[in-house]
């Protein structure tokens, strides 16, 4: 059984190692020009040789592995439908040693999907396993402590342009303030940052700045305290 020990990396590792790690396989995965496709479009009313009259195909090649999470709910749903891993199970030759070198990509994928839901320090293990009497011949087991979610610790809102200055806009720039949505104490996520930025440019865009933009956005992330600052600023475009 193949073993990925338990480690703690920083949350900026970059995800191109998985694009690295697929370099590395690239003439067994790919066909060469002399290799004659791997399925050819049966005729209208007719089915091939391993399809049955409904359409469903016998004799089916196993997968070459399985994926399988162990972590909180929330967190094993979205690494089970995000993980790049899920993309490579069907490839048929897949081997041993272009698996595991498939797994340490995947170490980082993992990570930056936990760090889009606010998990900036998970210790995560990853084994490969013989299951020959298994849906697949082996099964990638992931397995996530996500550690403490990032909370918002600090949000600062700044405008630039016509309306930073005109009095007559001071209860817009003090709308947008109040209601911005992720705020501190909050758990970070991108999807909620996300949010947060286009709710306050709707503010500018559905009165008296119709052109409004957002003209910088940060996100200051501190793994070792759980701290998330937050820095936006809006150009208002003309009124």
């Amino acid at each position: 059984m193949l073993r990925v020990a338990p480690f703690i990396t920083p949350a900026w590792m970059p995800a191109f190692l998985f694009a690295s790690a697929l370099a590395l396989q690239g003439c067994s995965l790919l066909p060469t020009r002399d290799e004659a496709p791997t399925s050819v479009a049966s005729p209208v009313g007719e089915t091939r040789g391993d399809e049955t009259a409904d359409g469903k195909a016998e004799g089916r090649k196993r997968d070459a592995f399985s994926v399988e999470v162990e972590a909180p709910d929330a967190v094993r749903s979205y690494l089970i439908r995000n993980l790049e891993l899920q993309r490579y199970r069907q490839i048929d030759d897949l081997g041993a040693a272009e698996l595991s070198r498939l797994m340490v990509a995947a170490e980082a994928n993992a990570r930056e999907l936990l760090g889009t839901l606010g998990y900036f320090a998970p210790t995560l293990t990853l084994e490969l396993r013989e299951t020959p009497d298994g849906a697949a011949p082996r099964e990638v087991r992931v397995t996530v402590e996500p550690g403490e979610i990032t909370r918002v610790k600090q949000v600062e809102i700044a405008f630039n342009g016509p309306i930073a200055t005109d009095a007559a806009a001071e209860s817009q720039r003090t709308a947008v303030r109040s209601n911005w949505t992720l705020r501190p104490g909050q758990p970070f996520s991108q999807q909620a940052w996300d949010n947060a930025k286009s709710g306050g440019l709707r503010g500018l865009t559905a009165k008296r700045f119709p052109t409004a933009s957002v003209r910088e956005s940060r996100a200051d992330i501190d793994a070792d305290s759980a701290s998330a600052r937050l820095q936006i600023g809006y150009d208002s475009g003309p009124a």
